[in-house]
């Protein structure tokens, strides 16, 4: 299959918003996080941070103090996201009682979930790691109560389609990366009467016109369901996911359950939000370049030509609790694609590798 013929691969249909747990299988006090697998003492400071707020919010711990103390023993499991039927945009932070929009693309047989935009909460505690009370309420009202209805109504009419709303998104000029602005407005047009067979239409209505790059949830969750189902398929020659974790950058490729690794990049180019500094950026944190792995976002549209080596990536810039995160614009580090290449050649590994089925659960370096 040509780059080409991958990017407008896929039937992908919203089909359902199921509990990360019951969708993924997870484990009790076990979180997902974005990039390959990293050990708790060697994150970066802010999926440190993010991990204790996942203790509060699944209420494995009642303070950070004990938070940190359950991280430190081992107590909580830490694993990739994309090893399972997921990805971790931004910081990826996914346990059990986190809401996950299902999406089933019927071309190949496959299904893949990922957390929604927050609402007024932007990228909240699964995107950005934070954590308060009312982003926990947030998101168990999500899970609970403002998609309830219209899962029902998705099942009745036998799901919501989204592949020619991605086509006609890309026509307008979306390269559905950083860019959503026509898909945004196409899928709330669409959406409309669904909506409008539940009780709540004002409120689903409300989230849809007024949370931007929400689309950008559905489409990695696409894009990582299309790549699953390729790869079940018996496809070969595609990454099947690319990101990283604010310490290394890996990606892995179909056929392997290994990731390979490299230091992860800063940011590049002319896209930083105005006043960013260097020291004030993350490497690259996020699993969302999955939307490149099928021939969007960077590889429509590259938006700095003058970073060299690997395949472009981009993105925006975002302050979060006054540190800078997200993509300006990068490139998969070239060290990720030889490393891919040599143990294709020698029949090696030549990365980390989880070991058990395809995207098995929990892994760790070896």
């Amino acid at each position: 299959m040509t780059a080409s013929e991958l990017r407008e691969a896929g039937n992908p249909y919203w089909v359902d918003v199921l509990p990360a747990g019951e969708f993924l299988g997870l484990a009790d006090k076990t979180v997902l996080h974005s990039g390959p697998p990293i050990e708790y003492g060697r994150m970066c400071a802010a999926h440190r941070r993010s991990l204790v707020n996942a203790c509060l919010f699944e209420k494995w711990a009642k303070t950070e103090a004990e938070a940190c103390r359950l991280l430190e023993k081992g107590e909580v499991t830490c694993a990739a996201a994309c090893d399972y039927a997921t990805d971790g945009s931004g910081y990826g932070i996914i346990t059990k009682s986190v809401p996950l929009l299902i999406v089933e693309d019927r071309d190949f047989d496959s299904r893949a979930g990922l957390f929604p935009a927050e609402g007024r909460f932007g990228g909240g505690f699964c995107g950005w790691g934070v954590y308060s009370d009312d982003i926990a309420a947030n998101l168990a009202w999500m899970r609970d109560t403002l998609f309830s209805e219209l899962v029902a109504v998705l099942k009745e009419t036998g799901g919501f389609p989204m592949r020619d709303l991605f086509a006609e998104a890309r026509r307008m000029g979306d390269e559905l990366h950083s860019c959503q602005k026509a898909i945004d407005a196409l899928f709330t047009r669409a959406i409309v009467p669904y909506a409008l067979k539940c009780r709540n239409a004002p409120e689903l209505l409300e989230y849809f016109a007024t949370t931007n790059r929400f689309t950008h949830n559905f489409g990695q969750a696409s894009s990582r369901a299309l790549v699953l189902g390729l790869e079940k398929k018996g496809m070969r020659g595609f990454l099947t996911a690319a990101g990283g974790n604010g310490v290394e950058y890996g990606i892995k490729v179909a056929g392997s359950d290994t990731w390979y690794v490299a230091p992860a990049p800063m940011i590049e180019g002319p896209y930083l939000v105005p006043g960013a500094k260097r020291e004030n950026q993350l490497p690259w944190m996020g699993d969302s370049s999955i939307t490149e792995c099928r021939g969007w976002g960077g590889r429509i549209r590259p938006v700095n030509a003058s970073v060299s080596g690997g395949i472009v990536i981009n993105g925006g810039m975002m302050d979060v609790n006054g540190g800078w995160m997200g993509a300006g614009s990068t490139r998969i580090p070239q060290a990720c694609l030889d490393a891919a290449r040599k143990a294709s050649t020698s029949c090696g590994t030549g990365g980390r590798r989880c070991a058990g089925a395809p995207h098995s659960r929990g892994c760790a370096p070896s």
